[in-house]
């Protein structure tokens, strides 16, 4: 076989072309930290790198969102802690009002200060936050949730609620409605008188709540009317009948004395007939809901009218008092899941970062160079590359006829 020249000549340059390229791999190996500079590298650990990558990145943006809800969550705290604050002093003041050395002065100074408790509720029912979207109205979050129109206080948000994705298959919710924090929330239960000899006052509100709940029938109203049958005898006897004048399961029955209260699930009934006339009737009254904005003005009016005096304030301040313990026990429900989400939160927050270094170490060991091997590889690469170049030096030094 003949070799001339030029295929020595060729073949030695070769040498150096491919120890050229080596050392400048090894290089870009040190240089970009990366194991795997192409696909071709790898394609097994490439496909597991991108893989691992996405979901490095898809966990990053879940730990954002998880501060920005915690931010969210934290704000909404605050703003209900300080309706809180307000309430509870409200409630205080409501108590105050029942004094009886309450004057027309008094009580005007305390429906003065509740006031400026409404402006403060009405402050916080409103709030936004910093980049100036309301909390409390739902998905409107540019609509303002509460307006005055000149006689009540009516909100004017949705029944959204936005979540926010957390990990791949949790989201939790960010916000809360003025709609179900403020406005879900019963007035005082209450009775309607329908016949003209008959007064039915709630005396103890707790129990009366219970029967309401349990017995109120919204589809039917006519069974939520009872009837008060007396009868003469020795002594005279009365019964409380349902609407069909059917008596009760079990009987509601007693002995029976005009103008004397009949104690009834929470109720002081007083009928004022003899024995023996006809029944009197009253009726569960249909369950409202009102914000507490409302609850106030109401009472505010009752504190400033110097008529509304005896019975009838005491019941105006009962409608208060009950409205508002109501409101607050709303509030104080919604506080408790907010608390559930933060920690609902920093349960998954906690598991994104530690699959996050899972990842990220995984990653490292399929796409990251070890430098003392990539090092090591550099070393052999150039000391290739020096080879080639004495190689070729001699080779070029050399003809056919240095054997002739």
């Amino acid at each position: 076989m003949r070799v001339s020249s030029i295929n020595l000549y060729q073949s030695s340059l070769n040498g150096v072309l491919n120890s050229q390229q080596q050392v400048e791999k090894m290089n870009q190996h040190l240089i970009t930290n990366k194991k795997l500079l192409t696909a071709a590298d790898g394609p097994s650990d490439m496909s597991k790198t991108m893989f691992l990558t996405t979901e490095i990145t898809l966990t990053e943006q879940h730990l954002k969102n998880g501060t920005l809800l915690e931010n969210a969550l934290n704000f909404e705290e605050s703003t209900l802690d300080g309706m809180v604050t307000a309430m509870q002093r409200a409630r205080v003041l409501g108590v105050q009002s029942g004094d009886g050395i309450n004057g027309e002065s008094e009580r005007a100074s305390l429906a003065q200060e509740l006031r400026q408790i409404q402006n403060q509720m009405f402050d916080f029912m409103n709030s936004q936050n910093a980049d100036g979207s309301y909390v409390f109205s739902g998905f409107q979050t540019q609509k303002q949730p509460y307006v005055y129109d000149g006689t009540d206080y009516n909100y004017q948000g949705d029944a959204g609620v936005n979540e926010l994705k957390v990990s791949s298959s949790v989201y939790i919710q960010s916000n809360d409605t003025g709609q179900e924090v403020f406005d879900n929330v019963f007035k005082r239960f209450k009775t309607n008188d329908i016949s003209a000899n008959i007064k039915s006052v709630v005396n103890d509100q707790k129990a009366y709540d219970s029967f309401h709940k349990l017995s109120y029938d919204p589809i039917t109203p006519a069974n939520n009317t009872y009837q008060v049958q007396t009868t003469a005898g020795v002594p005279d006897t009365y019964e409380i009948l349902d609407s069909g004048g059917v008596s009760l399961v079990p009987p509601v029955t007693g002995n029976y004395v005009p103008n004397e209260p009949i104690n009834f699930n929470g109720l002081e009934i007083t009928v004022s007939t003899p024995a023996g006339s006809a029944n009197e009737s009253f009726e569960l009254a249909p369950p409202d809901k009102d914000n507490i904005l409302n609850t106030l003005s109401d009472f505010i009016i009752a504190l400033e009218d110097p008529n509304l005096l005896g019975s009838d304030y005491i019941e105006a301040q009962s409608d208060f008092l009950v409205g508002l313990d109501n409101s607050l026990e709303s509030v104080n429900l919604t506080l408790g899941t907010l608390g559930a989400r933060g920690n609902s939160l920093d349960s998954v927050r906690a598991a994104a970062a530690s699959m996050d270094v899972i990842n990220q170490q995984s990653r490292a060991s399929l796409s990251e160079v070890d430098f003392a091997e990539a090092v090591s590889n550099l070393q052999k690469a150039e000391l290739a590359l020096n080879t080639s170049y004495s190689s070729y030096s001699r080779i070029s030094q050399l003809s056919l006829f240095n054997y002739l």
